[in-house]
């Protein structure tokens, strides 16, 4: 049992994103900090999420495009160049954690070890396997203690048939058939790479389309784009059923759509679908703390129903993404240090970084036709720039969506190459009221990628340059 309660200026719950950026900016302001991490410093980000699988991804990108040329002979060199990819994936994540660990360790930021829990909303105490080590104490605690997948009955993982995200980024050999379970973001992520090394992938998803939270065009025309690579897509279906076969090493699943049952069968099936937030552990009622729809329930001030606690990142729901927890930190760190900041979502863009890349801000479509009596949308094609061509990247385009009246940028979506880069045009012509007119003013270097964004500006009045209408 700890001895003493040892006192902070600010205690945080979780080293990923949300956790490690709160602890940097705080120690900027001379705050005593306490970081405490139950698992890896840098949290699910760093190194079983964003990192790895971006790091997985850009070697799937080379070779996809050495596979286009011909290069690829047989199997066996793909297999090869898989291993390759895990070694600087492995590698990738080493090099992000230890720069991470470099900068706690520059702010004099103290790390423990252990598993957290509340003893009150002021008091917490750390555990390392099942004995308390240390009390901590402060009258400000931000909880940054990321998501977890949600189990789904029919799919309980075994690790072998049955896996999550952290298996699959960890498999040494490529299955011959594997079946991704979720058709959001990281679902289509790991679909193409997997097909990109020559496993035979499902993408099964429960609403109507994937990519359900995107721009509908953006989601249809990615469709389209994965089924030409070969990867089925089976969406409005309902698992009700996995049967693992003793015999074969392999899942069946049972699969309703549109009222017609099928048994497909998989030699692995990956689980990618909905989290909740990760409170276990946290004791949370002994801080007074409400749940919603199983995430910390704040308000735009990243504030909890708990005085002087707060929450950010993956914990406190609305989205799962790394950049979305850095500015979740930031507001509730300056709230925390006596400022008063109130979160704004709209200009927080949404990415998907498999190949080719897509990437939105804004409204979609839908969303701003059901917002505004009357819209302009302007498009432009890949297939019309001229580095995209080069590059032997086409597919896709950029699409933006104004206002009729004023030209202000209500939504941009981008397919194709370099869309998670260019989509911070959109975004920022966005957050500080940079118009059509104003786009169309500027120069944009040629060749480039951006160049699209350009002509998509001047498609709302019918000017863009390069490209064919009828």
């Amino acid at each position: 049992m700890a001895s003493s309660i040892e006192k902070f200026d600010l205690i945080i719950i979780g080293s990923g994103p949300a956790g490690y950026l709160a602890a940097i900016l705080a120690a900027r302001k001379s705050c005593s900090i306490a970081v405490i991490e139950r698992a890896e410093l840098g949290g699910t980000c760093l190194n079983r999420g964003c990192i790895p699988t971006k790091a997985l991804l850009h070697e799937g990108f080379i070779w996809h495009h050495l596979a286009g040329t011909g290069f690829v002979k047989n199997r066996e060199e793909t297999a090869s160049y898989f291993k390759y990819a895990l070694g600087k994936k492995t590698d990738a994540v080493s090099q992000v954690v230890s720069g991470i660990r470099r900068l706690l360790a520059r702010d004099s930021i103290t790390l423990i070890q252990g598993d957290a829990s509340f003893v009150s909303s002021r008091t917490l105490s750390v555990k390392r396997e099942g004995k308390v080590i240390r009390q901590l104490e402060s009258d400000r605690i931000l909880i940054a203690s990321g998501a977890v997948p949600v189990e789904v009955p029919p799919l309980r993982k075994d690790g072998r048939r049955i896996l999550g995200s952290d298996e699959a980024l960890n498999m040494t050999e490529l299955p011959q058939s594997m079946a991704i379970v979720g058709g959001g973001k990281r679902g289509v992520e790991f679909g193409t790479f997997f097909n990109t090394f020559g496993v035979s992938v499902t993408v099964i998803e429960k609403e109507s389309r994937i990519l359900p939270k995107m721009d509908r065009e953006i989601s249809v025309r990615y469709r389209g784009l994965l089924t030409k690579r070969g990867i089925k897509i089976v969406t409005d279906a309902q698992i009700v059923a996995a049967d693992l076969s003793k015999e074969k090493d392999s899942a069946a699943l049972r699969i309703i759509q549109k009222g017609k049952e099928e048994k497909l069968e998989f030699q692995k099936v990956l689980v990618v679908g909905d989290r909740r937030g990760n409170t276990d552990g946290l004791d949370a009622a002994k801080a007074s703390l409400t749940l919603k729809d199983g995430f910390i329930a704040v308000d735009s001030r990243m504030k909890t129903s708990a005085p002087g606690v707060y929450a950010a990142g993956d914990v406190a729901g609305k989205g799962f993404f790394a950049h979305k927890a850095f500015l979740e930190a930031e507001t509730a760190v300056r709230n925390l240090l006596g400022e008063d900041r109130q979160m704004d979502y709209r200009f927080i863009p949404t990415c998907l970084y498999s190949y080719p890349e897509a990437a939105s801000v804004g409204l979609t479509e839908e969303e701003a036709k059901a917002k505004y009596k009357e819209i302009k949308i302007g498009k432009f094609p890949f297939v019309g720039c001229g580095r995209a061509v080069a590059a032997s990247e086409q597919d896709g385009m950029v699409k933006i969506i104004s206002e009729a009246q004023y030209g202000e940028i209500l939504g941009v979506h981008i397919l194709g190459p370099r869309a998670t880069e260019l989509i911070h045009l959109g975004a920022m012509a966005m957050k500080h009221e940079i118009g059509i007119e104003e786009i169309k003013d500027m120069t944009f270097a040629h060749p480039t990628f951006s160049e699209a964004f350009f002509e998509a500006a001047l498609d709302i009045s019918d000017e863009a340059i390069h490209i064919m209408k009828e």
